[in-house]
């Protein structure tokens, strides 16, 4: 892989989380208004955390992986992981016309979400580690278990469609 693929590889994740970010602090002072930003600046941080996970599976499952993308991708997700509470503030749950996933639960059982969420960057450090350490066994291990903490946060905080 060329360098300028790895580079635009990992730019337009981290252009997308900029963007969500600036969306979120303006939203944040508009109050209700700002509700469809933040819902969508929330899935623009799931889409980004969903691409760069398989982004570095692809890179970990591979015989010569690029340890600079491995690493860029660890670290971007454990900072991700690490903010994901923050993306689900009060009343930005259904009921305002827009589209999302997010359960009810979220704001009705605060304290085991944030037990998931803490799980989840829990592992997300580990996988970091693991990365920083070019340890392609323990990497193949840790995504698995992040895989698995996305798993559970999924079925308890995600309203399922009815095609699920």
């Amino acid at each position: 892989m060329s360098n300028l693929a790895t580079r635009k590889g990992t730019f337009r994740p981290l252009m997308l989380l900029i963007a969500a970010a600036l969306v979120i602090g303006a939203a944040g002072s508009a109050g209700a208004a700002g509700i469809p930003q933040i819902v969508h600046a929330r899935q623009i941080h799931f889409k980004t955390l969903g691409k760069t996970a398989k982004s570095l599976r692809d890179q970990i499952w591979r015989s010569h992986p690029n340890w600079n993308v491995v690493a860029n991708d660890a670290n971007q997700i454990e900072r991700l992981a690490s903010a994901l509470p923050s993306w689900f503030p009060a009343g930005s749950g259904k009921g305002h016309g827009i589209r999302t996933r997010a359960s009810a639960t979220i704001w009705s059982q605060p304290q085991q979400f944030a037990r998931a969420a803490r799980r989840l960057f829990n592992r997300a450090k580990d996988l970091n580690q693991a990365a920083a350490g070019r340890n392609l066994r323990a990497l193949r291990l840790r995504i698995r278990a992040l895989g698995q903490a996305c798993a559970s946060c999924h079925r308890r905080f995600r309203a399922h469609s009815s095609w699920w």
